[in-house]
Protein backbone atom coordinates (compact mmCIF):
# COMPACT_ATOMS: atom_id res chain seq x y z
CA UNK A 1 0.00 0.00 0.00
CA UNK A 2 1.20 3.45 -0.91
CA UNK A 3 2.78 5.06 2.13
CA UNK A 4 1.49 9.22 3.16
CA UNK A 5 4.51 10.52 2.04
CA UNK A 6 4.70 8.90 -1.37
CA UNK A 7 0.42 9.72 -1.53
CA UNK A 8 1.60 13.68 -0.12
CA UNK A 9 4.06 13.91 -2.57
CA UNK A 10 1.82 13.05 -5.23
CA UNK A 11 -0.53 14.93 -4.32
CA UNK A 12 1.98 18.18 -3.95
CA UNK A 13 3.32 17.53 -7.76
CA UNK A 14 -0.87 17.87 -8.73
CA UNK A 15 -1.12 20.60 -6.68
CA UNK A 16 1.28 22.90 -9.40
CA UNK A 17 0.03 21.83 -12.59
CA UNK A 18 -3.79 21.49 -11.52
CA UNK A 19 -5.75 21.73 -15.29
CA UNK A 20 -8.14 18.94 -15.64
CA UNK A 21 -7.12 19.33 -19.93
CA UNK A 22 -3.61 18.19 -19.75
CA UNK A 23 -1.91 15.66 -18.05
CA UNK A 24 1.80 16.89 -17.10
CA UNK A 25 4.33 13.92 -17.64
CA UNK A 26 6.14 12.21 -15.23
CA UNK A 27 9.23 14.73 -15.85
CA UNK A 28 8.14 17.67 -14.98
CA UNK A 29 9.21 17.73 -11.09
CA UNK A 30 12.45 18.15 -10.59
CA UNK A 31 13.63 16.38 -7.54
CA UNK A 32 14.09 17.54 -3.87
CA UNK A 33 17.42 19.14 -2.17
CA UNK A 34 18.33 20.54 1.51
CA UNK A 35 17.34 19.12 4.51
CA UNK A 36 14.29 21.64 5.68
CA UNK A 37 13.89 23.90 2.91
CA UNK A 38 13.80 22.60 -1.14
CA UNK A 39 13.13 24.40 -3.94
CA UNK A 40 11.82 23.13 -7.19
CA UNK A 41 11.02 24.06 -10.96
CA UNK A 42 8.19 23.32 -13.03
CA UNK A 43 8.47 22.85 -16.69
CA UNK A 44 4.74 22.64 -18.67
CA UNK A 45 5.81 19.38 -20.95
CA UNK A 46 1.93 18.55 -21.10
CA UNK A 47 -0.17 16.34 -23.33
CA UNK A 48 -3.73 16.50 -24.08
CA UNK A 49 -6.74 13.75 -22.75
CA UNK A 50 -9.47 13.53 -23.96
CA UNK A 51 -12.64 12.87 -21.44
CA UNK A 52 -16.05 11.16 -22.09
CA UNK A 53 -17.39 7.94 -20.04
CA UNK A 54 -20.17 7.45 -16.81
CA UNK A 55 -20.07 7.12 -13.44
CA UNK A 56 -22.20 6.92 -10.46
CA UNK A 57 -23.54 8.91 -7.52
CA UNK A 58 -25.87 8.93 -4.30
CA UNK A 59 -28.77 11.33 -3.83
CA UNK A 60 -28.65 13.93 -0.81
CA UNK A 61 -32.33 12.89 -0.44
CA UNK A 62 -31.77 9.36 -0.56
CA UNK A 63 -28.61 8.06 1.55
CA UNK A 64 -28.56 5.07 3.32
CA UNK A 65 -26.81 4.51 6.98
CA UNK A 66 -26.28 0.91 6.43
CA UNK A 67 -22.40 0.98 6.69
CA UNK A 68 -22.44 -2.58 4.85
CA UNK A 69 -23.48 -0.17 1.47
CA UNK A 70 -20.50 2.47 2.15
CA UNK A 71 -17.95 2.17 -0.45
CA UNK A 72 -14.17 0.63 0.14
CA UNK A 73 -11.75 3.70 1.41
CA UNK A 74 -9.86 5.45 -1.29
CA UNK A 75 -6.11 6.29 -1.14
CA UNK A 76 -6.73 9.88 -1.85
CA UNK A 77 -9.75 11.48 -1.21
CA UNK A 78 -10.33 15.25 -2.72
CA UNK A 79 -12.76 17.05 -1.17
CA UNK A 80 -15.19 20.27 -2.02
CA UNK A 81 -16.35 21.34 -5.36
CA UNK A 82 -16.69 20.23 -9.37
CA UNK A 83 -17.59 22.96 -11.58
CA UNK A 84 -17.83 23.84 -14.72
CA UNK A 85 -15.41 27.20 -15.86
CA UNK A 86 -17.33 28.64 -18.88
CA UNK A 87 -14.35 30.49 -21.27
CA UNK A 88 -14.52 32.35 -24.38
CA UNK A 89 -13.30 28.86 -25.90
CA UNK A 90 -15.61 26.54 -24.40
CA UNK A 91 -16.68 25.03 -21.06
CA UNK A 92 -14.07 22.93 -19.10
CA UNK A 93 -14.58 21.14 -16.08
CA UNK A 94 -12.88 22.43 -13.12
CA UNK A 95 -12.70 23.05 -9.45
CA UNK A 96 -9.29 22.76 -7.83
CA UNK A 97 -10.00 19.22 -5.78
CA UNK A 98 -11.91 17.63 -9.06
CA UNK A 99 -8.86 18.58 -10.65
CA UNK A 100 -6.44 17.41 -8.81
CA UNK A 101 -8.41 14.03 -8.22
CA UNK A 102 -8.08 13.73 -12.00
CA UNK A 103 -4.28 14.18 -12.00
CA UNK A 104 -3.45 11.84 -9.58
CA UNK A 105 -5.92 8.71 -10.90
CA UNK A 106 -3.59 8.82 -13.92
CA UNK A 107 -0.45 9.08 -11.85
CA UNK A 108 -1.56 6.40 -9.87
CA UNK A 109 -3.13 4.34 -13.31
CA UNK A 110 0.57 4.90 -15.14
CA UNK A 111 2.60 4.32 -12.61
CA UNK A 112 4.93 1.05 -12.65
CA UNK A 113 3.57 -2.14 -10.72
CA UNK A 114 4.80 -2.55 -7.03
CA UNK A 115 7.25 -4.61 -5.95
CA UNK A 116 5.12 -6.99 -4.41
CA UNK A 117 2.82 -8.44 -6.98
CA UNK A 118 -0.29 -8.69 -4.74
CA UNK A 119 -0.32 -4.84 -4.37
CA UNK A 120 -3.38 -3.10 -6.28
CA UNK A 121 -3.10 0.46 -7.98
CA UNK A 122 -3.81 3.61 -5.52
CA UNK A 123 -6.95 4.92 -5.57
CA UNK A 124 -8.77 8.40 -5.61
CA UNK A 125 -12.07 9.54 -5.04
CA UNK A 126 -14.00 12.87 -5.09
CA UNK A 127 -16.40 13.96 -2.70
CA UNK A 128 -18.57 16.58 -4.40
CA UNK A 129 -22.48 17.84 -4.82
CA UNK A 130 -23.34 17.79 -8.11
CA UNK A 131 -27.00 19.11 -9.49
CA UNK A 132 -29.62 16.49 -11.05
CA UNK A 133 -29.27 17.74 -14.44
CA UNK A 134 -26.91 16.93 -17.38
CA UNK A 135 -23.93 19.02 -16.58
CA UNK A 136 -24.01 17.29 -13.11
CA UNK A 137 -24.24 13.80 -15.08
CA UNK A 138 -21.42 14.79 -17.56
CA UNK A 139 -18.92 15.90 -15.06
CA UNK A 140 -19.60 12.36 -13.22
CA UNK A 141 -19.11 10.99 -16.66
CA UNK A 142 -15.75 13.13 -17.26
CA UNK A 143 -14.33 12.53 -13.95
CA UNK A 144 -14.67 8.54 -14.14
CA UNK A 145 -13.26 8.11 -17.86
CA UNK A 146 -10.24 9.76 -16.10
CA UNK A 147 -10.16 7.14 -13.32
CA UNK A 148 -11.66 9.13 -10.48
CA UNK A 149 -13.86 7.31 -8.48
CA UNK A 150 -17.15 8.92 -8.26
CA UNK A 151 -18.91 6.63 -4.88
CA UNK A 152 -18.51 9.44 -2.83
CA UNK A 153 -20.57 12.24 -5.20
CA UNK A 154 -23.85 13.39 -3.76
CA UNK A 155 -26.58 14.61 -5.96
CA UNK A 156 -28.56 17.97 -5.21
CA UNK A 157 -31.99 17.58 -5.59
CA UNK A 158 -32.60 21.21 -6.12
CA UNK A 159 -29.40 23.33 -6.81
CA UNK A 160 -27.92 23.47 -10.12
CA UNK A 161 -24.19 22.08 -10.85
CA UNK A 162 -21.82 24.83 -10.69
CA UNK A 163 -20.70 26.88 -12.95
CA UNK A 164 -17.74 29.53 -13.25
CA UNK A 165 -18.11 32.08 -15.89
CA UNK A 166 -15.01 33.76 -17.03
CA UNK A 167 -14.94 37.24 -17.35
CA UNK A 168 -11.80 38.86 -19.22
CA UNK A 169 -10.26 41.96 -18.77
CA UNK A 170 -8.53 43.97 -21.78
CA UNK A 171 -5.33 42.89 -20.33
CA UNK A 172 -6.36 39.25 -20.85
CA UNK A 173 -6.62 38.68 -16.66
CA UNK A 174 -9.79 36.36 -15.84
CA UNK A 175 -12.54 37.16 -12.99
CA UNK A 176 -15.23 34.80 -12.11
CA UNK A 177 -18.91 34.80 -11.57
CA UNK A 178 -20.32 31.90 -10.09
CA UNK A 179 -24.15 30.50 -9.86
CA UNK A 180 -24.88 30.98 -6.39
CA UNK A 181 -26.00 28.71 -4.78
CA UNK A 182 -24.71 25.76 -6.42
CA UNK A 183 -24.58 22.03 -5.86
CA UNK A 184 -21.36 22.29 -4.65
CA UNK A 185 -22.07 24.12 -1.90
CA UNK A 186 -24.30 21.95 -0.45
CA UNK A 187 -22.10 18.81 0.44
CA UNK A 188 -22.87 17.30 3.31
CA UNK A 189 -21.67 14.87 5.88
CA UNK A 190 -23.21 11.74 4.46
CA UNK A 191 -23.40 8.39 5.81
CA UNK A 192 -20.17 7.73 3.29
CA UNK A 193 -18.17 10.27 4.62
CA UNK A 194 -19.45 9.72 8.43
CA UNK A 195 -17.92 5.67 7.71
CA UNK A 196 -14.99 7.06 6.54
CA UNK A 197 -14.03 9.02 9.24
CA UNK A 198 -14.58 6.17 11.53
CA UNK A 199 -12.77 4.03 9.54
CA UNK A 200 -9.99 5.94 10.01
CA UNK A 201 -10.36 6.30 13.77
CA UNK A 202 -10.20 2.55 13.47
CA UNK A 203 -7.27 2.61 11.63
CA UNK A 204 -5.42 4.59 13.88
CA UNK A 205 -5.58 1.33 16.60
CA UNK A 206 -4.98 -0.63 13.82
CA UNK A 207 -1.93 0.83 13.04
CA UNK A 208 -0.55 0.28 16.72
CA UNK A 209 -0.83 -3.61 15.91
CA UNK A 210 0.18 -3.78 12.11
CA UNK A 211 2.75 -1.45 10.54
CA UNK A 212 1.11 -1.68 6.94
CA UNK A 213 -1.88 -0.34 7.92
CA UNK A 214 -2.19 3.31 5.98
CA UNK A 215 -3.97 6.60 6.30
CA UNK A 216 -6.42 8.20 3.81
CA UNK A 217 -5.12 11.63 2.40
CA UNK A 218 -8.02 14.09 2.14
CA UNK A 219 -7.10 17.22 -0.19
CA UNK A 220 -9.63 20.07 0.22
CA UNK A 221 -9.64 23.22 -0.78
CA UNK A 222 -11.03 26.69 0.49
CA UNK A 223 -13.56 28.25 -2.34
CA UNK A 224 -16.01 25.00 -0.91
CA UNK A 225 -17.00 26.68 1.70
CA UNK A 226 -17.21 30.20 0.52
CA UNK A 227 -21.39 31.17 2.02
CA UNK A 228 -20.80 29.73 4.98
CA UNK A 229 -24.41 28.53 6.09
CA UNK A 230 -26.15 30.98 4.09
CA UNK A 231 -28.72 29.51 1.89
CA UNK A 232 -28.72 26.75 3.95
CA UNK A 233 -25.11 25.79 2.28
CA UNK A 234 -23.34 22.55 4.46
CA UNK A 235 -20.16 22.35 2.75
CA UNK A 236 -18.04 24.52 4.99
CA UNK A 237 -19.42 22.48 8.01
CA UNK A 238 -18.72 19.45 6.17
CA UNK A 239 -14.85 20.52 5.36
CA UNK A 240 -14.56 21.34 8.87
CA UNK A 241 -15.82 18.00 10.44
CA UNK A 242 -12.79 16.14 8.39
CA UNK A 243 -10.90 18.82 9.00
CA UNK A 244 -10.88 17.98 12.64
CA UNK A 245 -11.75 14.29 12.53
CA UNK A 246 -9.16 12.85 10.21
CA UNK A 247 -5.76 11.84 12.00
CA UNK A 248 -2.45 14.46 12.22
CA UNK A 249 -1.01 14.88 9.44
CA UNK A 250 -3.49 13.53 7.15
CA UNK A 251 -5.19 16.74 5.55
CA UNK A 252 -3.99 18.83 2.77
CA UNK A 253 -5.33 22.28 2.23
CA UNK A 254 -4.95 24.38 -0.94
CA UNK A 255 -6.13 28.24 -0.10
CA UNK A 256 -7.85 29.83 -3.13
CA UNK A 257 -8.98 33.14 -2.29
CA UNK A 258 -11.19 34.24 -4.69
CA UNK A 259 -13.11 37.61 -4.36
CA UNK A 260 -15.81 38.08 -2.68
CA UNK A 261 -16.33 34.69 -1.48
CA UNK A 262 -13.84 34.19 1.96
CA UNK A 263 -13.79 35.64 4.57
CA UNK A 264 -10.48 35.51 7.05
CA UNK A 265 -11.58 34.10 9.92
CA UNK A 266 -13.41 31.10 8.05
CA UNK A 267 -10.14 30.55 6.26
CA UNK A 268 -8.18 30.60 9.27
CA UNK A 269 -9.86 28.18 11.15
CA UNK A 270 -10.36 25.88 8.25
CA UNK A 271 -6.35 26.10 8.13
CA UNK A 272 -5.79 25.56 11.71
CA UNK A 273 -8.46 23.19 12.87
CA UNK A 274 -9.78 23.31 16.03
CA UNK A 275 -7.83 24.34 19.03
CA UNK A 276 -9.08 21.71 21.21
CA UNK A 277 -8.06 18.96 19.00
CA UNK A 278 -4.94 20.71 18.02
CA UNK A 279 -3.86 18.35 14.47
CA UNK A 280 -1.40 19.55 12.21
CA UNK A 281 -2.60 20.09 8.85
CA UNK A 282 0.11 17.63 6.44
CA UNK A 283 0.20 20.61 3.65
CA UNK A 284 -0.86 24.00 3.28
CA UNK A 285 -0.35 25.17 -0.07
CA UNK A 286 -0.59 28.73 -1.37
CA UNK A 287 1.05 31.01 -3.87
CA UNK A 288 2.80 34.57 -3.24
CA UNK A 289 0.01 36.55 -2.68
CA UNK A 290 -1.61 34.42 -0.36
CA UNK A 291 1.19 34.09 1.53
CA UNK A 292 1.43 38.09 1.78
CA UNK A 293 -2.35 37.71 2.99
CA UNK A 294 -1.51 35.07 5.63
CA UNK A 295 1.18 36.63 6.83
CA UNK A 296 -1.15 39.91 7.62
CA UNK A 297 -3.79 37.81 9.03
CA UNK A 298 -1.15 36.08 11.70
CA UNK A 299 0.10 39.53 12.77
CA UNK A 300 3.28 38.91 10.95
CA UNK A 301 4.03 42.47 9.42
CA UNK A 302 7.53 42.88 9.93
CA UNK A 303 8.09 40.13 6.51
CA UNK A 304 8.50 41.88 2.95
CA UNK A 305 6.23 40.48 -0.34
CA UNK A 306 8.83 40.20 -2.81
CA UNK A 307 10.97 38.24 -0.57
CA UNK A 308 10.70 34.54 -2.48
CA UNK A 309 14.17 33.45 -2.47
CA UNK A 310 16.69 32.15 -0.02
CA UNK A 311 16.74 32.49 4.02
CA UNK A 312 14.23 35.37 3.51
CA UNK A 313 11.52 33.69 2.35
CA UNK A 314 12.28 30.31 4.21
CA UNK A 315 11.86 32.29 7.32
CA UNK A 316 9.01 33.44 6.02
CA UNK A 317 7.20 30.05 5.06
CA UNK A 318 8.44 28.76 8.59
CA UNK A 319 6.68 31.71 10.44
CA UNK A 320 3.51 30.88 8.88
CA UNK A 321 3.38 27.39 8.66
CA UNK A 322 3.89 27.60 13.00
CA UNK A 323 1.08 30.04 12.83
CA UNK A 324 -1.02 27.94 10.98
CA UNK A 325 -0.58 24.31 12.70
CA UNK A 326 1.25 22.87 9.50
CA UNK A 327 3.68 20.39 9.12
CA UNK A 328 4.72 21.80 6.00
CA UNK A 329 4.04 24.21 3.66
CA UNK A 330 4.19 25.44 -0.62
CA UNK A 331 4.70 28.38 -2.14
CA UNK A 332 4.27 28.95 -5.71
CA UNK A 333 5.51 31.59 -7.44
CA UNK A 334 5.00 31.21 -11.28
CA UNK A 335 7.69 31.05 -13.33
CA UNK A 336 10.32 31.66 -10.44
CA UNK A 337 9.52 27.92 -9.56
CA UNK A 338 8.06 27.02 -5.88
CA UNK A 339 9.40 26.52 -2.57
CA UNK A 340 8.61 23.83 -0.02
CA UNK A 341 9.11 24.47 3.93
CA UNK A 342 8.89 21.45 5.98
CA UNK A 343 9.00 20.88 10.07
CA UNK A 344 10.93 17.88 10.01
CA UNK A 345 13.51 17.94 6.85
Amino acid sequence: MMTVTIKLSSVLFFLLTKTISYIPSANAFASYSSRDYCLFQRRHDSERVTVALQGSSRSTNSISNDDSSSPPPPDVLCIGETLWDSLPSGIYLGGAPSNVAVHLAYLFNNSPPSSSSSDSKASVAVATCLGNDQLGKEAQRRLALNGVRTDYVQVHSEWETGMATALLDSNGDATYEFNTPAAWDGLCLDSNLKWLIQHQEQQIDAQEKDENQDDILFVMGTIAGRLNNEYGATSLSTLMSVRNTAPEGTVVVDINLRSPWYKDETVLDLIRGSAKENKKLALLKVNEEELATLERWCGNMDTKADDLFGDALKTRMEQVAQSLNTQRICVTRGDKGAALWCENG
